[in-house]
Formats: structure tokens, sequence, C-alpha cells
């Protein structure tokens, strides 16, 4: 709840490595002011890309040479409700206090109690609550993705910004693994007409799930891929296409995307 609290609430900078595997490490520049509106998050990375993210509580957004892009609608829940079921589906253990980026941690690993997700270990800044540093791992302890905050500027707590207010979502009856729940939906996604997204999570891991409609003769990819801790995958029903991107192993996201097609009317 402390972690939750500062990435509403507190403005900072950082400096950023990730590695998403293959041991080809990224280097980004993070950082966050709190208006409003509540938290915007800039993630620009120094690739010499002149790419830019964009996070706001109104979606993502990609700046850059090609044009800009909104990729999709933010959840509409925080993942506080979720966090007190977590124990169901994790065991969760507390370490010893270490030190990341020169500041003092407490490590917290959650490891999942089926194999239908991956666990997390986190490395929380004792005296902010952000999260320094963060592994995720598949079976048998394998490392899918690590970031590490290699620098960071507290500028303060800016106020704690409000929780957006939960939409009215339906659940549409859909059989999601055990602890995840409906979270966010939006009838319209930016940039692709006729389509449709919604937005799962148990409080660990968060799935987009996008329902659309091609033109005759176009078909999407259904192959998948997965990239360190993210997986993507399509499922089709009729004349309905259903991608799905998140932070799980592709055979859950098949059966979260198959109970979606199954559900959606």
């Amino acid at each position: 709840m402390r972690m939750d609290k500062a990435q509403r609430s507190l403005n900072y900078d950082a400096t950023l490595v990730v590695d998403a595997g293959g041991g080809d490490w990224d280097l980004l520049e993070l950082s966050q002011r709190v208006g409003p509106g509540g938290p915007e998050q800039q993630w620009a990375a120094l690739n010499g890309a002149g790419r830019r993210q964009v996070r706001t509580a109104q979606g993502v957004s990609i700046l850059g040479p090609e044009g800009d892009q909104r990729i999709g609608q933010g959840p509409q829940l925080r993942a506080g409700p979720l966090l007190a079921q977590l124990d169901r589906h994790y065991r969760i253990s507390m370490d010893p206090r270490e030190r990341v980026a020169g500041r003092r941690a407490l490590k917290m690993t959650l490891q999942p109690l089926s194999e239908d997700r991956y666990g997390l270990r986190l490395w929380i800044d004792v005296d902010t609550g952000l999260p320094l540093r963060s592994e995720r791992f598949g079976e048998d302890q394998q490392m899918l993705e690590r970031r590490m905050v290699t620098r960071l500027l507290v500028h303060g707590f800016a106020g704690l910004s409000p929780a957006p207010v939960a939409a009215a979502i339906s659940d549409n009856g859909w059989n999601l693994p055990a602890g995840f729940r409906l979270v966010g939906s939006a009838l319209t996604v930016p940039g692709i007409t006729g389509a449709r997204q919604w937005v799962i999570s148990d409080g660990v891991a968060w799935v987009s799930i996008y329902q659309m409609q091609l033109p005759p003769g176009l078909a999407v990819d259904s192959n998948g891929w997965r990239h360190g801790a993210l997986s993507q995958v399509t499922v089709r029903q009729g004349d309905e296409w259903f991608y799905l991107l998140g932070d799980l192993p592709p055979e859950t996201l098949l059966s979260v995307g198959r109970a979606a097609s199954a559900g959606v009317h």
C-alpha cells in the first residue's frame, strides 16, 4: 500500500536499466509529476531513437519520429483492492534490508502458488515506498526480466491524488484465472476503429485484451511472442479477433483469450 501511495503522489526523476532477456540492457530516463489529474510519467529511451512514452490516467501514448500514437486506455481501478487477496495466490516473504542505488530497501518476494503466472521480487525504498528494483521469474526461478533504478532524485510528495472512481464493469461471465478480475474497460480504442478493450489484473500481473473486427481478407499474426515477461497471443472467434498483451505465460494468456472470446457478445 505504501508503494501504491508513492506511485500516486511522489514527484521524482530516475535513471532505470532494464534487462528483458538476452543480457541486452536498455537505459531509460523516467520522470513523474503529479497534477490535478493524477500522476504523469514520461519514459525516454537513451538509445538515440528519439522515442518517449507518456503514461497518464487516460492511457499510454508513444511519442516518436514516426508520429504520436495512443496504445491503450488506463485501468479504472488501482491495485489496492486486489492486494488483500494476494496471499491466496502467492507465497509472500520479506527479507532483511539491502541497498539499491545507495538507498535502503526492503526485499519482498511473491512466489506464485500455481504455474499460470510468474513470480516477482521487489526491492522497495524504505524512505519513499518506490520500487527500486524488480525481477520477474518463471518456473525453476528462470529469470525473465530485471529492472533497477541506478539514480533517484526525489522532489517530494505532491499530495495524494485521488484514485480513479471505479467504473461499472461487467465481467461477462468470463472464466478468468483464480485471483484475476476486470479492473478497466473502454468502448473505444484510439487508432483502432470499432475496437474494445478490457484490463484484468491480480494485483501483480496486468493484461490488456483488445477485441476487433478486420476487413475481409485481412488477418492478425496468431503465432504470438514473448519478450522477457511480456507475452502476446491472438485468439479468433468467427469474425472477431482478440489480441492479448500482458506479463503472463503465453498459455495463460491463451486461456484468458478463449474465455473472453466465449463470453463477449
